[in-house]
């Protein structure tokens, strides 16, 4: 049970007066979004195509947080139509705009615009029944919609809203790749299993891997682990062979289970919202011979590709690059990855030390395997990098070698320099980093510390939720 529920209860009516959107941001939504379902769906109908454009997501659902200007409008089309489709819709949709639109992609192309103050996107899909074949990964989010405003009590989208604020708060919101969070639609679903924003994170407190919620009843828990290996497992009421939380990634999965234990004992603003002022002469003095050392590698990117690809090749990429300082004796305490999505994407390294020693005691086999002795004394008794050596030594041949590498950031130099894709970095990297790319240490990321990326770094150096604080 919350150990502060007097507080709480106070605190509770101030952060919903800030997340609830105002009477004039609903109407101004409400006018909106009506206006784009109208003319739509007459130019579709122009056109000669069997649909209807409709507002779906949380600006349908009831559940949008205030100063969110997202709507998703879906042109929701007849499934005797082939795929081609899709791209006729979206020409109606190009026609409609004039300019100032973007054609994204994700399973299928969707255009992307700014209206009257309001990131739009048009999405184009197929109408299905409940229970039926999905043509689309889209086709759900119509019935994802339909479910929710059946289900969520008036009351319970204030919950909701609780809950959404919570994630963000703690950095868990969103199912994109960035984030690996948890959805919209997920937040709606557990108000809707669980209760409310309080009894969802008294759960939450007490979850294990492989936690499942089934609000259809129809699977058998171990069935589900079975076919999802995922830290948590929503079935989707609308498709019950899918797993809502499959985006939820291990990291955001138990921070959002710690996060709800610490909030239970002590529930304070600082979980909803993080505004500490980022002062950039302080990063600055804090990074000043910094140690242990932290390397940052910038990328510049004239064009780069949509965030859930540029985010999924700057994880691979830093895995990667983390992986090759590991196999050359370096130890890596903590990496992340920074993208503005616009011109510049950042890895950074935290070291042990930016330096190890020259030379290194290497393992061989045991003498007893034959051939394998063989290969390790044909491979280091004359080599170059020999120092000491081979010996044995409990039953197993040693030696002792010279390291080629010893300073963590020409390796990483060199090993781009010659070709980035020999060591895993994606393509789409590698390309951009052939055309340049830099290593700074500590203070000398200097000129780059601005907007965000100050309280990205700030977050990096003190290791440690704001929440734990």
């Amino acid at each position: 049970m919350m150990e502060d529920s007097v507080r709480w209860d106070e605190l509770r009516d101030e952060i919903l007066r800030r997340i609830t959107p105002s009477c004039e941001e609903e109407e101004s939504l409400r006018r909106l979004c009506s206006k784009l379902e109208r003319d739509i769906t007459g130019l579709l109908g122009e056109a000669g195509i069997e649909g209807v454009a409709e507002v779906h997501g949380s600006a349908a659902r009831g559940t949008w947080l205030a100063g969110e200007k997202d709507i998703d409008l879906f042109m929701i089309l007849d499934p005797r139509y082939d795929r081609t489709v899709f791209q006729r819709a979206l020409d109606v949709v190009k026609m409609y705009l004039g300019s100032g639109w973007v054609e994204a992609y994700a399973e299928h192309p969707y255009i992307k615009s700014f209206i009257d103050g309001f990131d739009v996107e048009f999405v184009p899909c197929y109408r299905v029944e409940p229970g039926k074949r999905l043509y689309s990964a889209t086709d759900r989010t119509p019935l994802h919609t339909s479910f929710v405003n059946e289900n969520l009590s008036p009351e319970r989208r204030s919950d909701v809203r609780l809950l959404k604020q919570f994630m963000k708060g703690i950095g868990v919101y969103g199912a994109e790749v960035k984030v690996g969070g948890f959805s919209g639609y997920l937040c709606e679903l557990l108000i809707i299993s669980l209760g409310s924003f309080e009894d969802v994170l008294l759960q939450a407190s007490n979850w294990r891997r492989g936690e499942v919620i089934d609000i259809t009843g129809r699977w058998r828990e171990d069935d589900l682990r079975r076919m999802f290996q995922n830290p948590i497992i929503v079935v989707d009421p609308v498709d019950p062979s899918r797993n809502v939380a499959s985006a939820v990634s291990d990291t955001s999965a138990w921070t959002f289970v710690a996060a709800a234990r610490s909030f239970l004992k002590r529930p304070r603003e600082i979980f909803f919202f993080h505004e500490e002022e980022a002062d950039p002469a302080v990063l600055l003095e804090a990074l000043r011979g910094r140690d242990p050392p932290i390397l940052f590698l910038l990328m510049p990117d004239e064009s780069p590709p949509v965030p859930d690809i540029l985010w999924g090749q700057l994880y691979k990429a830093e895995r990667a690059l983390s992986g090759l300082l590991e196999r050359r004796g370096f130890k890596v305490l903590r990496s992340s990855s920074w993208s503005d999505e616009a011109s510049r994407h950042i890895i950074v390294f935290e070291l042990e030390s930016l330096e190890i020693p020259s030379t290194m005691r290497f393992m061989g086999p045991p003498v007893e395997m034959v051939e394998d002795s063989e290969r390790f004394l044909k491979a280091h008794l004359k080599a170059e990098s020999t120092i000491t050596g081979p010996w044995i030594e409990g039953g197993r041949w040693w030696v002792g070698l010279r390291r080629r590498y010893t300073n963590a950031r020409s390796l990483i130099d060199e090993a781009l320099r010659r070709g980035g894709r020999e060591i895993g970095i994606p393509r789409i990297l590698d390309e951009r980093i052939k055309k340049g790319f830099k290593i700074l240490l500590n203070e000398e990321v200097e000129d780059l510390l601005e907007g965000d990326f100050i309280r990205f770094i700030m977050d990096f150096i003190r290791g440690r939720p704001v929440w734990l604080e």
